[in-house]
């Protein structure tokens, strides 16, 4: 199974994470500079934004921050759909921190432009020369060597380990930047475990008409990923949940027709019981391996390749094209500014 993976674009794209995640963490570019505008005498909140995946970057980094020992600053996942036509009520003290891989993404711009929006503002992106990436007063950039697919591998995990230096400087951090540090190699472990995994496991598991990905603290951000991959490749409906919600709401609707995916992190002493609820309502489930490969923190990028692994296992064995699916005029169309 993992050889009918690995002949995609979009795994190809996997295997090079590490060198990617490796090579934004050894040139840094503007790191230092989105740490010193965010901490900034009169910053009271860091307000992060994004779209889709980019917004669980931002909701990995505020998560990071609620279990962390120092919190020089207030930090606050917002969706971009919230910032846009004005909607938000900014306060004094407030820093936006834009979180947009192309740096185009139309809620974002439409917040930055807006009257009454706090500028200077922040932004992490993969494009200095994008609308987000040239207004913004300090960006840090995120090093993609190459995408072969649509849906953004090197992208979301790189965003997330710049969000998380960044926040391991601000609040002197020394054990998150360790764990930062040690990312690019616990990637290479889940990456090497996950094709494992897909090789044990894969034959044996049914396709599902809908499915749950579940993750302790930090490991929510990563479940909402792991569904969303599930969605966009798999083209599966699937909810990304925290592991109590899993255990006591989301459980709620599973059948024999479901799959809980569970993404496990060193210390999580919720899951099992969270697996047994799931499995008990008649849902397949699998235990994906990677989480458990570093500091919980940076679950985001250590359980990301199980996650898209059973992805485009599911997509492959539909049909459905894991690299460049049809939906993705339609994202453009509502995703991106209009001309």
């Amino acid at each position: 199974m993992s050889e009918d993976i690995r002949s995609t674009g979009i795994w190809q794209d996997a295997l090079e994470m590490p060198a990617a995640l490796q090579t934004t963490l050894d040139d840094s570019e503007g790191f230092a500079d989105v740490a010193s505008l965010l901490r900034r005498n009169g910053t009271r909140r860091i307000i992060a934004s994004g779209n889709g995946a980019s917004y669980y970057v931002a909701q990995a980094l505020w998560l990071t921050v609620l279990e962390g020992d120092r919190c020089p600053l207030e930090v606050i996942a917002v969706p971009g759909g919230l910032l846009a036509k004005g909607g938000f009520r900014w306060r004094e003290g407030d820093v936006l921190l834009a979180i947009s891989s192309s740096g185009e993404f139309r809620d974002v711009i439409e917040a930055i432009e807006s009257p009454g929006f706090p500028h200077p503002f922040a932004a992490v992106t993969a494009k200095h020369e994008s609308t987000i990436g040239a207004t913004a007063g300090a960006r840090a950039i995120v090093k993609i060597p190459r995408q072969r697919a649509v849906t953004h591998t090197q992208a979301f995990c790189g965003a997330v380990l710049t969000c998380l230096s960044i926040w391991a400087d601000i609040s002197a951090d020394d054990v998150l930047r360790r764990a930062v540090a040690e990312a690019p190699t616990a990637c290479e472990r889940a990456l090497r475990s996950s094709e494992r995994w897909a090789d044990e496991s894969f034959d044996s598991v049914k396709t599902p008409s809908a499915a749950v990905v579940l993750g302790t603290r930090t490991a929510w951000a990563a479940a909402l990923e792991g569904a969303l991959l599930i969605k966009e490749i798999g083209r599966i409906p699937c909810e990304g949940v925290e592991t109590r919600e899993g255990a006591t709401a989301a459980m709620t609707a599973l059948n024999a027709d479901h799959l809980a995916l569970s993404l496990p992190t060193l210390g999580d002493d919720l899951i099992v019981e969270a697996e047994e609820i799931c499995r008990a309502r008649g849902a397949q489930v699998l235990r994906a391996p990677g989480g458990v490969e570093a500091d919980p923190r940076v679950s985001p990028i250590t359980a990301f390749p199980a996650s898209l692994a059973l992805s485009v296992a599911l997509a492959l064995r539909a049909g459905w094209d894991a690299d460049n699916p049809e939906w993705i005029s339609s994202y453009y169309t509502t995703a991106r500014r209009l001309s």
